[in-house]
């Protein structure tokens, strides 16, 4: 490659004379208006990637959920945005309960995922009256049925099944196979629902899988579909469990590399549709309200991350670019072999000749954004932009190193706002207390 071309997913990040831009913006002058590591925010574009997928799920579906997924990223503006736009939520913790409450989910929006509840997220689910609790084990259906009979009520609840499907992803966010921590096997399923119709105090209304996390392809989704579907009737008609839902996870993946392609929400709401359909309307049982949790795909291309260089340096016969942000800013590359496009913010109508190493500050080997990355002859005080950072970036940050995580800006047509301040030492330890 010689030099850059210039086809990104999200369309509003743009080069103008060698310059890299985020719609009206340069990233050069928010970098030096609000300091690097930096996370910048396109706001609109959240919308457009949400309004994409109920648009989707809207021409197949006549009764739907679309509960963004608050492990993708649980920024405050974020998820008000997405709230504000009509999105459900689906959490996997207490605070994220709390969280999307505060940000005005109705909870008959929200759905509680996740392999290992405690009694109090629980009873917390319960009192607060959530569309489903998705539960992964017999032991945790009893739980919940004695949780809410000693509340004196009723709790909705889903059975995650583990429908030992490959994804064909990477290996630590493959959650769909019997060598996997979660879900219960299809045959338990089975072997469960005579014990399961005896609790009084839970209401099974629907059937849940997830089987992994940046899926490209349709197969695997098309075969959760079908086995579902295939499920789902079987429990009604056989076992007379008046079931009303299906929940399809998450898992779509976006193209982190430029020019890469992927899959539409519209792609794989045809399939799954095609799929639950055909086995609905020969089995004759009714037509399921349907769930879906994207996350990555709707906010993973919003976000990028400015860098400054501090050094340039060889060791070996490696050069290396030496940034200012690091992998407590953002894991994804250190935790998952993940791949990011790194652009420098200007020269980019110049030759992209050398080959770089990007590193950060931390005391880590494993702190490392590229290797082998080519790029115009860079200097230090140079910026970098690592994009599509939107997705398990700033959810995942930590204090590694006595770090601050780094302030956070959000975009919207021609305004800019800080969404996020940078943490200070206070901000570190203030819940700390040193004991005489």
């Amino acid at each position: 490659m010689s030099h850059f071309c210039n086809k990104f997913s999200n369309l509003n990040i743009k080069v103008k004379a060698g310059k890299l831009f985020l719609r009206s913006f340069s990233l050069e002058e928010l970098a030096e208006k609000f300091g690097t590591p930096l996370y910048v925010v396109d706001a609109e574009r959240i919308e457009e990637r949400y309004i994409e997928v109920y648009k989707a799920l809207s021409k197949y579906f006549a009764e739907f959920n679309v509960a963004y997924s608050y492990k993708a990223n649980h920024s405050l503006s974020v998820v008000k945005l997405l709230t504000n736009l009509g999105a459900g939520a689906t959490i996997v913790s207490s605070l994220g309960l709390e969280l999307a409450l505060v940000s005005g989910v109705s909870p008959s929006k929200i759905v509680f995922d996740g392999p290992s509840k405690s009694s109090e997220e629980l009873t917390q689910a319960i009192n607060t009256g959530v569309g489903i609790i998705n539960a992964e084990s017999f032991e945790e259906l009893l739980l919940i049925n004695s949780i809410a009979q000693n509340l004196n009520c009723v709790a909705n609840v889903g059975v995650r099944v583990n429908l030992n499907i490959r994804a064909n992803t990477h290996k630590k966010i493959s959650t769909g196979l019997l060598s996997h921590k979660f879900g219960v096997s299809s045959n338990d399923l089975i072997r469960f629902l005579p014990k399961i119709k005896k609790l009084k105090n839970v209401s099974l209304i629907g059937l849940h899988s997830h089987i992994g996390s940046q899926i490209l392809s349709l197969e695997p989704f098309a075969e959760q579909a079908k086995i579902l579907a295939k499920l789902y009737s079987r429990v009604i008609k056989e076992f007379k469990v008046p079931l009303s839902t299906v929940d399809l996870g998450g898992g779509l993946g976006i193209s982190y590399k430029v020019g890469d392609s992927n899959i539409s929400y519209e792609d794989y709401a045809s399939v799954v549709f095609s799929e639950i359909k055909s086995i609905v309307s020969k089995e004759g049982v009714n037509f399921p309200k349907i769930i879906v949790e994207p996350g990555r795909y709707i906010v993973a291309d919003s976000s990028i991350l400015l860098t400054k260089i501090n050094y340039v340096k060889k060791l070996g016969n490696k050069k290396w670019l030496l940034v200012d942000a690091g992998m407590n800013d953002f894991i994804r590359v250190a935790l998952y072999d993940a791949y990011h496009e790194i652009l420098p913010t200007r020269k980019l109508n110049r030759k992209f000749l050398e080959k770089y190493n990007v590193g950060g500050p931390i005391c880590e080997s494993s702190d490392v954004f590229a290797l082998n990355r080519k790029l115009p002859v860079m200097k230090s005080g140079e910026l970098l932009a690592i994009l599509d950072v939107g997705a398990y970036g700033l959810s995942m940050a930590s204090n590694y190193n006595v770090r601050p995580i780094p302030r956070v800006i959000m975009v919207w047509k021609d305004k800019v706002k800080i969404v996020r301040e940078k943490e200070s030492l206070d901000d570190i330890i203030k819940k700390e207390k040193v004991p005489d």
